[in-house]
């Protein structure tokens, strides 16, 4: 059993979510619908400055759905190149 984590732009959640689907990753998940912070993209803090929000949606699966949850990460970031999509495995 793996947890993952995905942390990503608000803006983008509903495309994540509708590429798990595509792939048919079983979605049992856990979305934090507002994280702050910043990666290798322009900061997302919630204030004047920077408005802008992430989520962090966290899943447990199995090792051999791994290959559709990056499958379906990778079409999103296709889509949306101009956005940072955190994806970690432990």
């Amino acid at each position: 059993m793996r947890r993952v984590e995905i942390i990503g732009a608000q803006a983008i959640l509903d495309d994540v979510l509708e590429a798990l689907s595509h792939y048919e990753v079983p979605m049992h998940y856990t979305i934090i619908p507002t994280a702050h912070g910043k990666g290798n993209t322009i900061p997302k803090l919630g204030d004047g400055v920077w408005p802008e929000e992430n989520f962090i949606l966290i899943m447990y699966c199995e090792d051999e759905t791994l290959s559709r949850i990056e499958q379906a990460l990778e079409l999103v970031k296709k889509k949306y190149d101009h956005e940072g999509i955190g994806y970690f495995v432990i």
